[in-house]
């Protein structure tokens, strides 16, 4: 039975992750208190925490939350970081984080995206897909593009024959 403060805890990581649309799990060895306070500050500006979690209270609390218990993951020091915002906008920030690092830590792991395990390759791709809002961009513009089209087209027609007209007109004009 765990003492009231891992009890709490539990609690608390359950309430955290009832509400996360992704955990990227990662080993923060080799990170200074500061660093990690850099990397939680920037995370928080997309809406995502870093959290360093126990090993045994994390895989108690996934279950609880219906999610998959990550085994193959969860060995060695574990930091957390988990989002209920756009998860690719924060495994961005994490994974740009690590590269100006240029230290390779925190090392990633792996991860949950919904109930979907993902390997440390498949989080690394997730980093390189576009974010929500350049879909949701593309999105507008691809559908803006016909519209724009059609109405330079009938601009161009429009265009065309007041220019005739202005021709036709100077030539009588100068009969």
């Amino acid at each position: 039975m765990p003492t009231a403060a891992k009890q709490a805890f539990i609690e608390s990581l359950i309430s955290d992750l009832s509400q996360t649309s992704s955990i990227i799990v990662t080993d923060y060895r080799g990170l200074s208190v500061d660093e990690i306070t850099k990397l939680r500050r920037k995370l928080r500006t997309v809406g995502a925490e870093f959290k360093v979690v126990k090993n045994t209270l994390l895989k108690r609390a996934l279950p609880e939350c219906g999610l998959p218990v990550m085994e193959d993951i969860l060995e060695g020091p574990t930091a957390i970081m988990v989002t209920s915002e756009d998860p690719v906008v924060a495994t961005k920030t994490l994974t740009a984080y690590i590269k100006e690092l240029k230290k390779e830590v925190p090392t990633i792991k792996g991860g949950l995206l919904g109930t979907q395990v993902l390997s440390a390759d498949q989080v690394i791709e997730l980093s390189k897909l576009p974010s929500r809002e350049e879909i949701l961009g593309n999105l507008v513009g691809t559908i803006q593009s016909p519209v724009t089209n059609t109405v330079m087209t009938l601009g161009a027609v429009m265009q065309n024959l007041v220019g005739t007209i202005e021709a036709y007109h100077a030539s009588k004009n100068a009969a």
